[in-house]
Formats: structure tokens, C-alpha cells, sequence
């Protein structure tokens, strides 16, 4: 199937590529299959950041086969998934099984089109989203991880200054006052642009600084010539998205293995 027979591809792909781009930079273990398949291991002790991703509709389980055993996965290293678009076939999850990886969960794909404009609304009192150096990246891991109230050692890899030069990728700090409450991150691939790490601090939380963050990365992509965004959604988020114009065009499973 083209992808002028199915648009999403080239989303999927973009989001696929930047785990690519993510697992390049930090250890180097990342393959790319004929069939639309793309693994990135970027050895962060979590399976959100080690992945095979299928692109296509139909995901071909001798490409997921292929990159597994290439890369030993499952045998030692991370935590990893499985995600392909839509509702995995019985061929699938047999596959995930056998690698231990039992868990599904559906993640909302959800666009915003280049012909809605830039979102509109008042950004909150003393509220500022800036471009993160690279010199402090660790203060953006720390804050990720905070936001997600999750181990500072599972989002430590964005901490490496080799992240910080990855091509079309840009970090983001959410500040009240100059005090970090939140996390944003960009990746632009043409004319799209991928949101990704929406995080604000539990203390920091319903405030509309979630959504005035998502504002900021929506206009950051416009000025970067990426008019469409799009996101992979917590439920947690999708009335935020919402409310800024995104919505959901079809669910990403994503399988790992159980807590």
C-alpha cells in the first residue's frame, strides 16, 4: 500500500524516525527493515524508550522477527515493546508472547492540520517555555522524570549532550518564574512536527500550563515550517489536546512486557 493510499504512513514514519534519531545518538543500535519495520534501542532502562515499530498497516512479523533476534532483544539489556498501528493480528501477538512482552496498550494517534492556524488562548502569569542548551539537558531529564513521577535513572539518556544535536529535535522547559514546572519536546520532519514528553509537575497541575506548553510546541512547529503536529496521547492529556484542535485519527498498540 502507498502512502497516498494511506496518509498516516508518513506520520507514523516521522514519529518511527525519531526514536531512530533518539537511539543513533546515544547507542548507535538502531535498523531499519524493507517492510516498514524501525527499531531504536536507545538503552534507557524503560520500554517507552526501546522499541520495533511497525509504520504500515499491516505489520510483518518476520520484520519484527528479524530485528528482535539481530539485536538479541529480551535476552539481556532494556526493557523494550512491540507497536504497530491498530489492533495487532492473532500472528502478533503470538510473536510479542514469545518475547515475554503479554501487556497491550492503545495510544491515541491525534493530528492537528496545517489549515487550523496557530492556536490561540492567554498564556498563564509569569509562564515562559524556552529552548533547553545542551549544557542543560540534565535539568530537562530530571524534570521529565519528575513530571512523569517516574525513577530520574529512566529518562537519564536524555541527559547525553549528543541528544541535544540531533537534527530537528528541540527540548523545552516549561517555567513559572524562571522555576522549572513542565517538559516539552519537538521533533520536525518536514512538514510535520512531533509532540512528545508533555509533562508538568503533579504540584503545577491544572493550571493550564500543560496546555499553554502544547501551545508553545504547536507554534514552535509552524515557525519551523511544520504546520501539521501530532501526538501520541495519555488519556490523561487528550481533552487538553482537544481543546487545541488535535484529533484522534487512529490508535497505536503498543505491547510490553507485564509490571
Amino acid at each position: 500500500m502507498t502512502q497516498q493510499n494511506d496518509p498516516l504512513e508518513r506520520i507514523v514514519t516521522a514519529y518511527a524516525d525519531a526514536f531512530s534519531h533518539l537511539a543513533g545518538a546515544t547507542t548507535g543500535r538502531t535498523r531499519r527493515g524493507a517492510h516498514g519495520s524501525v527499531l531504536a534501542v536507545s538503552g534507557a532502562p524503560t520500554a517507552a524508550l526501546n522499541m520495533i515499530v511497525s509504520t504500515t498497516r499491516e505489520a510483518s512479523v518476520e520484520e519484527i522477527i528479524e530485528l528482535a533476534d539481530a539485536e538479541r532483544l529480551g535476552e539481556e539489556g532494556p526493557p523494550w515493546s512491540i507497536r504497530v498501528r491498530g489492533v495487532p493480528g492473532p500472528e502478533v501477538t503470538a510473536v510479542a508472547a514469545r518475547y515475554g512482552l503479554t501487556r497491550h496498550e492503545r495510544e491515541p494517534l491525534m493530528l492537528r492540520h496545517s489549515d487550523q492556524g496557530v492556536p490561540n488562548g492567554p498564556t498563564p502569569k509569569d509562564f515562559h517555555v524556552r529552548a533547553v542548551p545542551v549544557d542543560e539537558l540534565h535539568v530537562y531529564a530530571r524534570t521529565v522524570a519528575d513530571g512523569f513521577e517516574a525513577p530520574p535513572e529512566l529518562f537519564q539518556v536524555l541527559a547525553d549532550p549528543a541528544v541535544g544535536n540531533i537534527d530537528g529535535m528541540t527540548f523545552y522547559l516549561a517555567e513559572l518564574g524562571g522555576v522549572p514546572v513542565g517538559t516539552g519536546m519537538t521533533a520536525t520532519a518536514g512538514d510535520v512536527a512531533g509532540i512528545f514528553n508533555i509533562t508538568t509537575l503533579p504540584e503545577f497541575r491544572r493550571r493550564g500550563y500543560g496546555r499553554a506548553t502544547v501551545s508553545e510546541m504547536v507554534r514552535a512547529g509552524h515557525m519551523a515550517g511544520a504546520a501539521t503536529s501530532y501526538l501520541y496521547a495519555w488519556d490523561m492529556g487528550r481533552r487538553v489536546y482537544e481543546s487545541l484542535g488535535f484529533r484522534t485519527e487512529e490508535y497505536l498498540t503498543v505491547i510490553t512486557a507485564p509490571d
